[in-house]
């Protein structure tokens, strides 16, 4: 990845649910198409009131063989879709956020699946604290959402057929997001889609319809010449910044944001729009961290 650690390992967190079954497809084919190691990782508490000290115990002796039969479900789907690929992995004792913020210090990407509840609080596997990590990491967050039952990407995949959509916005962070855009769909062999979305209430200052349709072409300055084969196509569209998006990235390969913008996005991972963005993109979203804040 550009301007990332492109050695380090694709890390997923696993536990029992569909939602990281998902993920684990994602996070091996990230792994196997960028030539990259890929890490299980599944984090457990201990019961309150239990301490890791208790070795030998039978309900630490239980509850260790159940998170190594999660990671040993995950591997064996790894391995099935890739074989050969490099898999390790890791039974880590601690609160998920807090292992999972220290494991991204480590990777290339971490990716988590999103489980397809109706309580946005909850729409990620670990709860509502997992919204704490987008924006605080040092590497690409992707969230692999649940289908809807009944539905795959092509091949069982878990993408659509369809672009790969990164949102701009004129911004430093909208241009890392822009680079990871362009490796993606060169790995996937598929376009690029740069959106910009304009509140309603600029959207009739002619200064600022001017100035929505030359941040797009700024944005991608310089990646039509490192990846030449890519068809690049950008729209500038009015409304609120996650639906439009949602909406646009419906049956897309992913969709690529910045966690730090200025303009439409500004605080776009930080509040309600954050969380609406989660729970309505039915395809892969992939947050990238401001290179000079992460």
């Amino acid at each position: 990845m550009d301007g990332f650690e492109t050695r380090r390992p694709v890390i997923v967190g696993v536990d029992r649910s569909e939602a990281s079954r998902w993920a684990v497809r994602w996070a091996s084919d990230e792994a196997a198409g960028r030539h990259l190691p890929l890490r299980l990782l599944h984090a457990q508490e201990w019961p309150t009131g239990r301490t890791a000290g208790e070795a030998g115990h039978p309900w630490e002796t239980g509850l260790r063989a159940a998170g190594e039969a999660v990671l040993g479900a995950a591997r064996l789907l790894a391995d099935q879709r890739h074989p050969g690929l490099g898999i390790t992995s890791e039974l880590a004792e601690g609160r998920p956020v807090r292992v999972l913020r220290e494991a991204a210090d480590e990777a290339s990407q971490l990716v988590l699946g999103v489980r397809r509840l109706s309580d946005v609080r909850s729409a990620l596997p670990i709860g509502s604290r997992g919204a704490s990590l987008a924006g605080h990491l040092n590497c690409p967050l992707t969230l692999v959402p649940e289908p809807a039952e009944g539905v795959s990407g092509p091949a069982g995949g878990i993408s659509g057929p369809g672009p790969v959509v990164v949102g701009v916005d004129g911004s430093r962070a909208s241009h890392g997001a822009v680079g990871l855009a362009f490796e993606e769909a060169s790995l996937a062999g598929t376009d690029v889609l740069a959106v910009e979305v304009r509140r309603p209430v600029e959207a009739g200052l002619p200064d600022l319809i001017e100035e929505s349709l030359v941040n797009p072409s700024e944005a991608l300055a310089g990646w039509h010449e490192k990846y030449p084969d890519i068809r690049v196509r950008h729209e500038v569209l009015t409304g609120s910044p996650a639906p439009v998006l949602a909406a646009v990235a419906t049956r897309s390969h992913c969709l690529v944001i910045g966690s730090r913008g200025l303009g439409g996005f500004r605080g776009l991972l930080f509040g309600s729009t954050g969380r609406a963005l989660v729970h309505r993109c039915t395809v892969p979203l992939v947050i990238v961290p401001d290179r000079a804040t992460a």
